[in-house]
């Protein structure tokens, strides 16, 4: 579908939402929740949070729905609740006292190790690397999602990727060091 139909139909199925139309919030969750389900799961390593975090943003955005201005797409915001829930609950994680930062497990499989290097990785740089490897978003959209400058997106984009590489890198030397 282009983007100016796609566009379109999301701003009249939003419409007919905050008019308390329960088939147009359907259509909406069945519309976005895979992808905000596997932007959680990239964002947090873990299937029951994200799926917590799933059900939280469409929470959180059904009750946010009269307050939503549509002045970007309403995907574009579910995102943004979606990775905003994912940090709030990242920092819940690193100030509970039995925690133990993935990275540091052992993992059998190379998607295990991404998403271990991924773990290990500060919010944003994680987040804008979801965003843009993950979801397929462009800068611009990556810019929307975070309410980034564009060149905060770019800079941030190539800062995530040296990091990336430097956890995965030692992660993997780490590894291959036990026996």
């Amino acid at each position: 579908m282009p983007t100016s139909r796609r566009r379109q139909d999301e701003a009249t199925t939003v419409a007919r939402a905050r008019q308390g139309d329960a088939a147009a919030l359907d259509e909406l969750y069945r519309r976005y929740r895979d992808q905000v389900y596997t932007l959680c799961l990239n964002l947090c390593g873990n299937r029951e949070e994200a799926q917590d975090l799933l059900q939280e943003t469409f929470v959180r955005a059904w009750r946010g729905l009269p307050r939503f201005a549509g002045r970007c797409m309403f995907s574009t915001w579910v995102y943004r609740i979606a990775v905003n829930l994912s940090r709030d609950a990242a920092r819940r994680r690193r100030r509970a006292p039995d925690f133990v930062p993935s990275a540091r497990v052992a993992h059998d499989s190379p998607v295990d190790d991404v998403r271990a290097a991924l773990a290990g990785l500060q919010h944003p740089h994680r987040a804008v690397l979801v965003l843009r490897y993950f979801q397929s978003f462009s800068h611009k959209e990556i810019a929307e999602c975070l309410h980034w400058s564009l060149s905060r997106v770019k800079v941030t984009l190539h800062r995530a990727k040296r990091a990336f590489k430097d956890s995965y890198l030692q992660m993997n030397s780490t590894k291959e060091a036990q026996p």
